[in-house]
């Protein structure tokens, strides 16, 4: 079981495209005993840990989580939430799981509500990395199987250059724009700074925000400090539950999304 997707991810040579954990965590543990879940389901965690695949920028299309999380529907049934896509949240109802037997998956989204998705996990599971599968073209998923080319050494230059910058927030703008003090403490001037956000929605949606934010740096130089103002989702979070964190270095496959890559003008 499993084969199938085993066999695409040794086929991609772009590291990150799949995350696996490890099927021996403390979070695979911790409710594999006695477990009422569906066979199908426990298979997969053994196997893998919980899985991020299909990475579409800094999103990946299928999630599956290896501890899942207890829920509850509008109509107040148990639900038990164990994956989402990038367009669904995805559960099991508590009252069908029955142990040792496959149980229905149920998908929740936005203005639709909570609806039957698949009769099985497994079945969910290879509907969802078949539609994730066609969301790149040919050329798209033929450069992502060969994997990227090496970074140059002008974009090492920009890598080893954005660990020498430092920031934090500083306030909060009149029009809401975060204000952050960045220093530059690296050799070379960059066009901007990727960062991390959180944050929690503002009502009706009220959920976790996980994204991102270019900081425009190029005004800059080596050894000087500025205060750099910049909107971070201020229409959908408010700006004191925002918080701001370091992403890790880019690899060659991260070109496209983090803009120190982009040429200074």
């Amino acid at each position: 079981m499993y084969d199938w997707l085993v066999n695409e991810m040794t086929e991609v040579n772009t590291r990150r495209f799949y995350l696996v954990d490890d099927a021996a965590s403390a979070a695979v543990r911790e409710f594999d005993r006695d477990s009422n879940l569906p066979p199908s389901y426990l298979r997969f965690v053994r196997r893998f840990g919980g899985a991020k695949l299909y990475r579409m920028g800094s999103v990946y299309v299928v999630q599956i989580f290896a501890a899942p999380k207890e829920a509850q529907s509008k109509e107040r049934e148990t639900l038990v939430h164990f994956g989402r896509t990038d367009l669904s949240l995805a559960y099991f109802k508590e009252s069908l799981l029955i142990p040792g037997k496959e149980s229905p998956v149920f998908e929740w989204k936005h203005e639709r509500g909570l609806e039957i998705a698949a009769d099985s996990f497994e079945k969910w599971l290879k509907d969802k990395c078949s539609v994730a599968r066609q969301l790149f073209g040919k050329r798209e998923w033929d450069s992502i199987v060969k994997g990227p080319l090496p970074f140059s050494e002008e974009e090492r230059s920009i890598v080893e250059a954005r660990k020498h910058f430092r920031w934090r927030i500083v306030g909060v703008a009149p029009n809401g724009d975060l204000r952050f003090e960045v220093h530059n403490g690296s050799s070379m001037t960059l066009p901007f700074l990727s960062i991390g956000i959180h944050g929690r929605l503002r009502p009706p949606n009220d959920g976790p925000l996980d994204g991102g934010v270019w900081l425009p740096v190029s005004s800059i130089p080596p050894g000087e400090t500025r205060v750099i103002e910049k909107g971070c989702y201020k229409d959908l979070v408010d700006p004191s539950n925002i918080e701001a964190f370091e992403e890790a270095n880019p690899e060659p496959e991260d070109r496209d999304r983090y803009w120190e890559f982009k040429k200074l003008t």
